[in-house]
């Protein structure tokens, strides 16, 4: 396990991002500064293909910037080799993706248990941790069932355990509602945040329902390139913007 240092949980500087299309290049995010202490609850908003996506994947080490650099719990992931990366988003970082990812052969424990047991955890020790999350997200009694007997609202459940069970530094997600109804969706994300926070993780959640934004700590919009940051409609003072 990569060791890692107390420290902001993110913090990028500098960041740029350019694709190549073709015989174009894009950019999509360009001077992005950012520091998000450990704890907080940010959104990420914006227009599909604004890069909240790809935001997602940098602070998550999927994706290396063009320039810059992105520390996570004080490590420069931009500054390890990819295999190095792997190992740190395994043992440090849970990931919640819209499409929930199942393994669709294992049961709903085996898909819980299944990245511990990929770094090496004690067998009984994930199970235990399992079975406690899975009471928590309200599905002890399905430990055994596969995941195609389950609604899309208890699989996004399940992911959520799956994310939480290593006790990682940051929680991803990346649309993790918008595979589901409305109301299955808002019981999805209040269980989500509820359990973060009571943990006490850092969650990055990037979507475009702005309605999302009301629960955040900290609300960043990104557009041309650039990360705005919004006033939290919760928050007393009036709604401004200002460069992250």
């Amino acid at each position: 396990m990569v060791e890692v240092p107390q420290a902001s949980a993110i913090e990028l500087r500098g960041i740029l991002k350019r694709f190549q299309e073709g015989e174009t290049e894009r950019t999509v995010l360009e001077a992005v500064d950012l520091v998000i202490p450990p704890g907080q609850f940010v959104v990420l908003l914006g227009q599909s293909g604004s890069g909240k996506s790809t935001l997602l994947n940098l602070i998550g080490g999927i994706d290396t910037p063009s320039s810059g650099s992105v520390r996570v719990g004080g490590v420069d992931l931009t500054a390890l080799d990819e295999h190095r990366r792997t190992l740190f988003r395994r043992d440090r970082i849970g990931f919640i993706f819209q499409f929930f990812n199942l393994i669709p052969t294992l049961s709903v424990l085996e898909n819980v248990t299944l990245p511990g047991e990929l770094a090496g955890l004690p067998r009984p020790a994930l199970e235990a941790a399992a079975r406690d999350l899975l009471a928590k997200v309200g599905l002890a009694d399905r430990a055994s069932t596969m995941p195609d007997r389950l609604s899309g609202g208890q699989q996004q459940r399940v992911a959520i355990a799956r994310a939480l069970l290593h006790q990682p530094l940051l929680i991803l997600a990346d649309e993790p509602t918008g595979n589901l109804d409305a109301h299955t969706g808002e019981q999805v994300l209040e269980l989500l945040i509820d359990l973060t926070r009571r943990q006490g993780r850092t969650l990055i959640m990037a979507t475009h329902n702005g309605a999302i934004a009301e629960q955040a700590d900290r609300v960043l919009r990104v557009e041309e390139g650039q990360l705005l940051e919004t006033v939290a409609p919760s928050a007393p003072a009036a709604m401004a913007e200002a460069p992250a």
